[in-house]
């Protein structure tokens, strides 16, 4: 089984996915680093809400 990049760096590559004014290849790189560990953006995603205990917070806090 593969380590995990870091939380953080996860983050950012989401971040990177989702900007829109960065050229269209850093974008798909990102994409792929995504796809490589974590079988899909959305996957991605989902993995960062279950594991930021920031994110768990602020939107359990909003319930």
């Amino acid at each position: 089984m593969q380590e995990l990049p870091p939380l953080t760096l996860v983050k950012t590559w989401l971040d990177v996915v989702q900007q829109l004014d960065l050229p269209l290849t850093i974008s798909n790189k990102r994409k792929k680093l995504l796809c490589y560990y974590f079988g899909s953006v959305q996957q991605a995603i989902i993995h960062v809400e279950n594991n930021d205990n920031y994110y768990q917070k602020s939107v359990l806090g909003m319930l």
